[in-house]
């Protein structure tokens, strides 16, 4: 008799206690994720060094890419960060001329965004834009976009890199001619290299053959461009 109604409270109590479980599942997870930290699994992919191409990598980066419209300014931008709420996207700051900006993905669809910070001194800025936003604009099956994969290193002197023109999404390509130098109308070191760019392509990354985002394209020059390199990049 005893071990019967032992048994019965054990069957009773299993049900409810995988019941518990599986409510309380989500909830720990929404309890410890952090909607506003970066989600990696966003990030580019990396390409190995023996693979390293300049086409594979454009592929491989170009849904990073952002064109930018804000008052009677139009430039190029990357998405920094993915987290769970927000698309972060980098740019010059002279590109964000106003708080609120037209963002233009690589497949066309577009949002619009906010300029959360910006340092005129270094030139950078950073719009952010709603995820809710971009998912309501997308279509289904649509690819997903993807944040940029910083170097950890500057790049080598001539080295092979390119630059993407979010207007055409093509890509100028060029070399490293100098990877540190002080410039004195900026203030600080930036990348200079040997590489033709556009008009509107203010804000767009640097990039190497294996897809590390190098730095932001802030001035262009006859035939050459300087940069400022990620590590100078500093983003509350």
């Amino acid at each position: 008799m005893l071990q019967e109604k032992l048994k019965n409270k054990k069957n009773f109590f299993i049900p409810i206690a995988v019941l518990i479980i599986i409510v309380a599942i989500p909830l720990l997870i929404r309890i410890f994720h952090d909607d506003n930290k970066p989600l990696k699994r966003y990030m580019t992919k990396e390409i190995p060094v023996k693979n390293a191409d300049i086409n594979t990598a454009y592929d491989t980066v170009l849904p990073s890419s952002v064109r930018i419209e804000s008052g009677d300014y139009m430039g190029s931008g990357n998405i920094w960060e993915i987290t769970g709420k927000k698309i972060k996207i980098l740019t010059a700051s002279h590109v964000a001329d106003i708080e609120n900006c037209n963002i233009t993905f690589f497949d066309g669809v577009t949002c619009e965004g906010t300029v959360t910070f910006r340092d005129d001194v270094k030139d950078i800025a950073l719009i952010e834009v709603d995820n809710s936003l971009v998912k309501n604009a997308k279509k289904k099956d649509s690819p997903s976009y993807q944040s940029v994969r910083p170097s950890k290193e500057l790049p080598d002197c001539e080295e092979k890199i390119f630059i993407i023109d979010t207007l055409t999404n093509s890509a100028s390509q060029g070399i490293v001619d100098t990877p540190s130098v002080f410039n004195p109308l900026i203030g600080h070191d930036v990348i200079y290299c040997m590489c033709e760019v556009e008009e509107g392509m203010s804000g767009s990354g640097l990039f190497d053959a294996t897809g590390h985002y190098h730095g932001i394209l802030l001035q262009k020059s006859d035939g050459s461009c300087i940069c400022l390199p990620v590590s100078d990049i500093d983003i509350p």
